[in-house]
């Protein structure tokens, strides 16, 4: 079990010179991801230890990045796939589990994917984590993403392919 750590985060979106600490982050904890030049990358970092008794998030700009000089705490990518795209790589440091990190980070989202052309391919146990957020399982898909849907499909993992609806 993971002891409740307060501390204030902040969102940053990453260019992509100023993604090493993030690939490392992400081959420790998600050994398997692969980050792609032209995804968008953010991440949560840890911006203080003082006491606190909720988790905050400030948002910077998504056209600046900041170089990373605290510890990750959360990551999310969003890839772009023609004129749609796909949020990818949610990641929540294991020490931060549990607090409300995740909620954060889809609710920060929400204004990059609010045009409802983003999907997610979501382990089936997070399905209802996603739906809280505007997400809802959809059968089809257009062509690019049900074609990519079905390749993830064959590695293996039981995973639900969800839309994001901005009315939901």
């Amino acid at each position: 079990m993971t002891a409740a750590i307060n501390t204030k985060v902040q969102l940053t979106w990453l260019a992509t010179d100023d993604r090493i600490e993030v690939k490392q982050f992400y081959r420790q904890y998600m050994p398997y991801a692969r980050l792609l030049q032209k995804e968008l990358v953010c991440v949560l970092t840890r911006a203080d230890s003082a006491s606190a008794n909720s988790v905050e998030i400030t948002s910077s700009d998504i056209t600046h990045s900041k170089p990373i000089a605290f510890e990750i705490v959360a990551s999310a990518r969003i890839r772009p796939i023609g004129q749609l795209s796909i949020l990818t790589g949610m990641l929540v440091h294991p020490n931060f589990r549990g607090q409300g990190v995740g909620h954060r980070l889809m609710r920060e989202l929400a204004s990059v994917i609010s045009d409802g052309k983003t999907y997610i391919f979501a382990l089936a146990h997070l399905e209802s984590f996603y739906a809280q957020h505007g997400f809802c399982a959809v059968s089809s898909a257009p062509n690019d993403i049900a074609q990519l849907f079905l390749k993830y499909q064959r590695d293996g993992d039981e995973l639900v392919l969800m839309g994001f609806n901005p009315t939901a």
